[in-house]
C-alpha cells in the first residue's frame, strides 16, 4: 500500500517542532544568562562562549521551524486540494493520543530468585515495543481512514502487538464511528487497519 504524504512526513515533522521548540528555550535562556555579563570586563571570554551558543541554538530553532512550518504547509495545501483541513486535526489529535494508549507502561518485571529475593529486572520487550509504537500514523480521509503500525523488531514485541489486535481495532473503531475497519493486515515492515466509510 502506497503511504500518503501525511504518513510519510508526520515523525520528520514531529521531530523538527521539538527540536525547534527545545532550542528556543535553550536560546532565551542562555540570552538571559548573557545580560549580566555584558558589560563585564571579567567575564568577556565566557559571554563570547554564551554568544556563540546563543547564535547557533538560535539558527536551529529557525531553521527546525522553518522546515516544520514548509512541511505543514505543504499537507494543508495537499488537504485543500484533495480532502479537507478538519481531516488533518483529526489525523494528528488521533495519532498522538493513539501512541499514549498504546504504550507499555510496566519497564520492569519482578523476579523471585531463592539467594536474592524479590528483584527486579529491567524488560527490553517494552522498550522495543514502544520504540514501534512510537512511530503510529492515523490518517483520517473523506472516503477512507487507515492505522499504520510498524512491526517491532523482536517476535517477543510482535506477540504483544498480536495480543492487542482486539484492543486497538476496537480503539480505533470507537474513536471513529463512520468507518469500518478491516482485520490488521502485514505489508512489508508495518501492520495496517484499513478503514472504509460506512454509507
Amino acid at each position: 500500500m502506497r503511504k500518503t504524504n501525511f504518513q510519510k512526513t508526520i515523525h520528520t515533522a514531529t521531530t523538527l517542532f521539538i527540536v525547534g521548540i527545545l532550542s528556543m528555550l535553550i536560546s532565551i535562556l542562555l540570552r538571559l544568562g548573557m545580560n549580566p555579563l555584558e558589560n563585564s570586563i571579567y567575564f568577556t571570554s565566557l559571554f563570547d562562549f554564551l554568544h556563540l551558543l546563543h547564535f547557533i541554538s538560535s539558527s536551529i530553532s529557525f531553521l527546525s521551524l522553518l522546515l516544520f512550518f514548509g512541511l505543514f504547509g505543504y499537507e494543508i495545501k495537499i488537504r485543500q486540494r484533495e480532502d479537507r483541513v478538519s481531516n488533518l486535526f483529526k489525523s494528528i489529535i488521533q495519532t498522538f493520543s493513539l501512541r499514549l494508549f498504546l504504550i507499555q507502561r510496566e519497564h520492569s518485571e519482578t523476579v523471585s530468585t531463592s539467594e536474592q529475593g524479590n528483584v527486579k529486572r529491567y524488560n527490553p520487550v517494552n522498550k522495543q515495543f514502544n520504540k514501534a509504537i512510537q512511530k503510529v500514523v492515523v490518517d483520517i480521509r473523506e472516503g477512507s481512514a487507515s492505522l499504520i503500525i510498524p512491526v517491532p523488531k523482536s517476535q517477543q514485541a510482535i506477540k504483544i502487538l498480536k495480543d492487542l489486535e482486539t484492543i486497538i481495532s476496537e480503539e480505533i473503531s470507537s474513536r471513529n464511528p463512520d468507518y469500518y475497519f478491516s482485520r490488521p493486515e502485514r505489508k512489508g515492515m508495518d501492520f495496517y487497519f484499513i478503514g472504509t466509510k460506512r454509507k
